[in-house]
């Protein structure tokens, strides 16, 4: 996912905007497919940090699947939804709040583009311990479906699966102690209604900055293009995986 300029001006007001959407958040946006989370991993991992960890999507996979999981959210309205079964800390990314070389994996869900990504990774090969790894995820809508290519261009969403490429950027290069980064496509679909995938929409940032007559507007467009009763959302999960080398 193309990643704003840091001295882009809209680009602090979006990064910080989904407090106020916390609860739409917590309820819309999708989870991570379980393979996605099992590829990135490395074998035998035991603590993982979930950084920028938001509602806790993510956060919620690794204690499905018995991590000891840290989970640092610099918004107090989205931790405030994080499971209790995590060690919820305040922190960024810029700024992690772990000693050195704590944790197996750091993974990062939706949120690697809002980083300032040379900081953001000293500080996650400072906290890595050796072989350890960093999972990068990416929910994209799949727009080869119709009524998602509609629904794309509605929410005119930078999230569109066909803006992947076969020869992708990768989000990170040229870091020192961390291998070039690998990447992995993962189909998933997920169940939703119209209300959730409403929420949803509420939850992103372009959204949550418009102005209340245009999102009145584009929420009913949405409504109109969504399947009746239930239905699975396409998605294609990106992932990236790199090693802490010595």
């Amino acid at each position: 996912m193309t990643q704003p300029p840091p001295d882009d001006p809209g680009w602090g007001v979006r990064r910080t905007s989904f407090g106020s959407q916390a609860d739409a958040y917590a309820r819309g946006r999708p989870p991570y497919p379980l393979e996605a989370i099992e590829w990135v991993l490395p074998a035998g991992a035991r603590r993982v940090l979930d950084l920028a960890a938001g509602t806790g999507r993510l956060t919620e996979r690794l204690l499905e699947v018995g991590l000891d999981v840290v989970a640092v959210e610099p918004l107090a309205e989205m931790r405030a939804h994080l499971p209790a079964g995590a060690q919820r800390l305040d922190g960024t990314a810029e700024a992690l709040p772990l000693d050195d070389r704590s944790v197996d994996a750091v993974v990062v869900g939706q949120a690697f583009h809002w980083f300032d990504v040379p900081v953001a990774m000293a500080e996650i090969r400072r906290v890595l311990r050796l072989a350890g790894t960093v999972g990068l995820f990416w929910n994209m809508l799949d727009d080869s479906e119709p009524w998602i290519d509609r629904l794309a261009m509605i929410l005119v969403a930078e999230e569109r699966a066909s803006f992947l490429r076969n020869e992708q950027d990768a989000p990170y290069a040229g870091i020192d102690g961390m291998s070039a980064p690998e990447r992995r496509l993962f189909r998933h679909a997920p169940i939703y209604d119209v209300e959730r995938l409403v929420a949803f929409v509420h939850s992103r940032s372009q959204t949550i900055l418009m102005p209340e007559s245009e999102r009145h507007v584009m929420i009913e467009a949405v409504r109109d293009v969504v399947p009746a009763g239930e239905f699975p959302l396409p998605l294609i999960c990106e992932a990236w995986r790199g090693l802490r080398q010595a």
